[in-house]
C-alpha cells in the first residue's frame, strides 16, 4: 500500500509548550520533506524540549502518525505513537547531543508508510538548535545564491528573484525575526541604514545603525533566536549592537582597524560571540560569551581568508581559514580538538561555507567568479557537487558581510 506521508507546504510554528516565553525559543535549521522541529524549551539545567509539527498527509486512509528518534544516524531508539494530532512535544532530551527524527503515517489495518526523510541537529550547552546559516527555505540546508549590485536584485536558487537593495548596499541577510528562515536584508554606507525584509510577516524593516565607515556584524548576540543588528567600528575598535530581546544597545571594545571581525558561537551556548582575526600575527581572539573570558589562538597568517563554522556538527564554530595562494582549507574541530585540512579551490575563488546538505556540518564550498560556479564539497557524502548559479559581479551568498 502507498500512502502521502506530507503535504508539500510547511506549516511554520513559533516556540510552544514549557517554553515561558518566546525569547527563550529556537527553531530547529533541519526542516525536511514537511517536518518542521521547533525547540519549545531550553535551559542551562534542563534538557530540550522539541516540538515536531508536519502538514496533514493527503492520503484519506491515514489515520495516525508515529515519531522515531534516536542518538544515532539511522538508528532509532525511541519513538511515540502521536495519533492524527500534527505535532507532538518530544521531552528529555539532552544537551550537546545530535537527535535524529523520522515520521510514518499508518491507515486502519497498521500498514506504515515509508518513512520521512531523516531530520537532525545538534543541541548546545543549553539544549539549544539555531537556524542552518543561508537557509532561505525552511528546508535545513544553506541555499546556493547571489546578490547582484548592478541591479539591486537577489537570486537564490528555487526562488523567484527579488530586488532589494542597490549597487552600493553590502548584503547582510540573517535571521532577524526568529522564524529560522533567512531575511533578505541589506547594509546601506551611505546612510548607515539597515533595510530588512521579514519573512514572518513579508514587511519590510529599516533601521538607521552605524556609519559608512562601518563593518556590518549581524549575530544572535543574545540567545533570543533572533540575529541582532550590529557594526564593527575599525576606527576605535568598537563592537556596537542593537539587542532584540531587551531593545536596548551594546557597546564592547574589542580589536583594532586592522582587524578583520569574524563573531560565532565559539563556545556553544547559543549567543554568538565577539571575536577578530588579526592578519598581522594570524591570531584569534574571542570573547566567549559563556565564560566572559577572552580566548587566543594563532591559527593561520595575514594572506588567509577566516572561514569559520561548525565543520563538526557539535554546535560550536570552528575555527577555519581559507588560503588563497594554495586553494587549501585549515580548521580546527572543536568537538575532537584536532585539525582537518582539505584543498579545494583556487586564488580567485570566494570561500562560501555552509551545511548545503543538511547534515548538521558546515561543508567546504567555494563560488568561482571566473564562471559563475559553485563547488561545494558534500559532508554527508563526501562527495563533490558543482553548481552554474550567478557571475562574476555578483556576491555570492551565503557568505557573510
Amino acid at each position: 500500500m502507498q500512502m502521502n506521508l506530507f503535504a508539500t507546504r510547511l506549516r511554520k510554528l513559533s516556540a510552544s509548550g514549557a517554553s515561558t516565553s518566546r525569547a527563550s525559543g529556537r527553531r530547529l535549521a533541519h526542516i525536511a520533506a514537511g517536518i518542521v522541529v521547533v525547540l519549545a524549551s531550553a535551559g542551562a539545567a534542563q534538557a530540550g524540549t522539541l516540538t515536531i509539527a508536519w502538514d496533514p498527509s493527503s492520503d484519506p486512509t491515514v489515520t495516525g502518525y508515529n515519531l522515531y528518534w534516536g542518538t544515532q544516524s539511522g538508528v532509532y531508539t525511541a519513538g511515540m505513537n502521536v495519533g492524527l494530532q500534527t505535532s507532538q512535544q518530544v521531552t528529555g532530551l539532552a544537551n550537546d547531543v545530535t537527535y535524529y527524527f523520522v515520521a510514518k503515517a499508518y491507515n486502519g489495518a497498521g500498514i506504515l508508510s515509508a518513512q520521512s526523510p531523516e531530520v537532525s541537529g545538534h543541541t548546545n550547552a543549553k539544549g539549544v538548535w539555531a537556524p542552518t546559516w543561508g537557509d532561505y527555505h525552511a528546508d535545513g540546508k544553506a541555499d546556493v545564491g547571489v546578490f547582484r549590485p548592478s541591479n539591486g536584485s537577489w537570486y537564490i536558487s528555487g526562488s523567484s528573484p527579488i530586488t532589494f537593495g542597490n549597487g552600493g548596499d553590502i548584503p547582510v541577510a540573517s535571521d532577524y525575526d526568529g522564524d529560522g528562515v533567512m531575511d533578505i536584508a541589506v547594509f546601506r554606507p551611505l546612510t548607515g541604514t539597515w533595510y530588512i525584509w521579514m519573512s514572518r510577516t513579508q514587511t519590510g524593516l529599516s533601521i538607521t545603525f552605524g556609519n559608512g565607515a562601518d563593518i556590518p556584524v549581524p549575530a544572535d548576540y543574545d540567545g533570543d533566536g533572533k540575529a541582532d543588528i550590529a557594526v564593527f567600528r575599525p576606527l576605535n575598535g568598537t563592537w556596537y549592537a542593537w539587542l532584540s530581546a531587551t531593545q536596548t544597545g551594546s557597546a564592547i571594545q574589542f580589536g583594532n582597524g586592522a582587524d578583520i571581525p569574524v563573531p560565532a558561537d565559539y563556545d556553544g551556548d547559543g549567543k554568538a560571540d565577539v571575536a577578530i582575526f588579526r592578519p598581522a600575527n594570524g591570531t584569534w581572539y574571542i570573547w566567549q560569551s559563556a565564560t566572559q573570558t577572552g580566548l587566543t589562538v594563532p591559527f593561520g597568517n595575514g594572506a588567509d581568508k577566516p572561514v569559520p563554522a561548525d565543520y563538526d556538527g557539535d554546535g560550536k564554530t570552528d575555527i577555519a581559514i581559507y588560503r588563497p595562494a594554495t586553494g587549501t582549507w585549515y580548521g580546527w574541530l572543536s568537538a575532537t580538538n584536532t585539525g582537518f585540512s582539505a584543498t579545494y579551490g583556487n586564488a580567485s575563488d570566494i570561500p562560501v561555507p555552509a551545511d548545503y546538505d543538511g547534515d548538521g556540518k558546515a561543508d567546504v564550498a567555494v563560488f568561482r567568479p571566473l564562471t559563475g560556479t559553485w563547488y561545494i564539497w558534500q559532508s554527508r557524502t563526501q562527495t563533490g557537487l558543482s553548481v552554474v548559479y550567478g557571475n562574476g559581479s555578483d556576491i555570492p551568498l551565503p557568505s557573510k558581510p
